[in-house]
């Protein structure tokens, strides 16, 4: 692992995980029209999830900028590898994006949709005050 360094490794409290979380390809066969733009196939979703946890305030920072350099080199890899990452295989597992992740790779074609119905739904923004992504 390229950023399991002895700068990080050695931070008190510091560790590092990195998971692949399968889900069968037929997680999605009963929930089409969902905000995660999926589509029942013959492949597995596979999300990837990679988690830096520290315990120092002041490290923030550091590991924050660690993790999404993590984030662009291995996604760098996959391009190298001439992994067909194009379209709908772009889009990311929102509940494993990181913070600065546009909406639209976590949503996709869906977002408009998604946009409209919180603009009828929640038209004071109710649901902002629980954080997270913004539609």
């Amino acid at each position: 692992m390229k950023y399991v360094n002895s700068t990080l490794g050695s931070k008190p409290d510091a560790y590092f995980i990195f998971d692949i979380t399968p889900f069968t390809r037929d997680v999605f066969k009963n929930s089409q029209d969902g905000a995660y733009p999926h589509s029942s196939t013959s492949s597995p979703l596979l999300p990837f999830l990679i988690q830096f946890c520290w315990a120092s305030p002041s490290d923030d920072d550091i590991f924050l900028a660690e993790l999404r350099s993590t984030r662009d080199v291995l996604f760098q890899i996959v391009l190298d590898e001439g992994q067909n990452v194009a379209g709908s295989k772009q889009i990311q597992y929102a509940n494993y994006a990181l913070d600065d992740t546009p909406i639209s790779n976590l949503f996709g074609n869906n977002l408009a949709r998604l946009k409209n119905i919180r603009q009828i739904w929640d038209p004071d923004n109710v649901m902002y005050l629980t954080g997270g992504f913004k539609l």
